[in-house]
């Protein structure tokens, strides 16, 4: 039995919720990847996370096993991580590996998307190229309509048609940006950049407004920082196999404590003269080679050559701590110049 620590939430393959007991009542509402119970309180509900595995608003279908599992404990993390941070959630606690208890709320039809690289429909819509930085991110709303495909809408759309109030735009606009910088920097340290992502709203009887739904990789895109390998639901979606290893491999960098997701890298520095820097070696080398009938040759710089080797969570961390390394110790910047490659081994 492997216990994952992590934000008061410990979880075994077979684990529950030591704490008072609470009932599923009735089934309240299914959709395509959970099921949701009234409970004996009425101010609480039972998401119960399923296997089941859609795309293109549900044209695409197949199930999994043990994909309700991770789903349900990455979106857990999420949300207790976010609500550490102040960012107010519906999560209330976590009751097994498939069951998590939350806040009922009044759900807002509208999805937030916020995009911090160009992919999927983005690029498909606009006809820009894949893998853009968008800085500042970019924010998008969405009608939540299956019929007619979750339109994109704008914010006169959504006050035009009282699909929310200003102050609700407002406030979601600005949690969804503050959920983004939070989790940005949390997935950036073990490795995982966070390409985009959606996320849900809803009220409670007082009208405060509260992140709802999930946080996984169904609602995510998790590109691996280093090969930018897809982690979450496009592996679905473009047939690229391995789906059940993604989930597990988000889940086993965020379950972990970040000192425990390490890389291996190999830097090869080249530190040579500046131009304009006399080079005594490299002119008595360039006169030898010219005495031996090499003419073509106009020039030398004698350098050093180092090889290091260095552990990481990602490649940019290891890239920014060789430059930081060159900078601190290794080279003379008035003299000096240098250049390296690294490679994940």
């Amino acid at each position: 039995m492997t216990f994952l620590p992590f934000y008061g939430i410990n979880v075994s393959e077979n684990s529950t919720y030591e704490g008072d007991d609470m009932n599923k009542i009735k089934l309240i509402y299914e959709g395509k990847a959970k099921k949701v119970y009234e409970t004996d309180d009425p101010t609480l509900a039972i998401f119960e996370y399923k296997d089941s595995l859609t795309a293109f608003n549900a044209q695409k279908k197949d199930t999994m096993q043990g994909k309700g599992r991770f789903t349900n404990l990455i979106s857990a993390t999420f949300l207790k991580l976010l609500q550490d941070k102040g960012i107010p959630t519906h999560f209330v606690k976590l009751i097994d590996d498939n069951h998590q208890l939350v806040k009922r709320l009044k759900i807002i039809p509208l999805e937030v998307v916020v995009r911090n690289t160009s992919t999927g429909s983005l690029c498909k819509r606009l006809g820009v190229e894949e893998g853009l930085d968008l800085v500042p991110p970019l924010v998008e709303f969405y009608l939540k309509n299956d019929e007619l495909g979750d339109p994109l809408v704008t914010e006169d759309h959504i006050r035009a048609f009282c699909f929310a109030s200003k102050p609700q735009v407002e406030k979601m606009k600005e949690l969804s940006l503050k959920v983004n910088d939070i989790l940005s920097k949390y997935l950036y340290e073990r490795g995982i950049k966070l390409v985009d992502f959606k996320l849900e709203f809803g009220t409670d009887e007082e009208g405060n407004i509260y992140v709802a739904d999930e946080i996984s990789p169904d609602t995510c895109r998790f590109w691996d920082l280093s090969s930018k390998e897809r982690l979450d639901k496009d592996r679905f979606r473009k047939d690229l196999g391995n789906v059940l290893e993604a989930y597990e491999e988000i889940w086993r960098r965020i379950g972990q404590p970040k000192a425990a997701i390490q890389k291996h890298y190999e830097a090869r520095l080249f530190i040579y003269l500046k131009e304009g820097v006399l080079d005594t070696q490299g002119k008595t080398v360039l006169s030898s080679l010219h005495s031996l009938n090499y003419p073509e040759v106009q020039d030398v710089r004698v350098g050093k050559y180092l090889k290091i080797t260095l552990n990481s969570p990602s490649h940019q961390e290891a890239e920014f701590k060789v430059k930081k390394m060159c900078e601190d110790l290794l080279v003379n910047d008035l003299i000096e110049e240098y250049a390296f490659e690294l490679e994940e081994i």
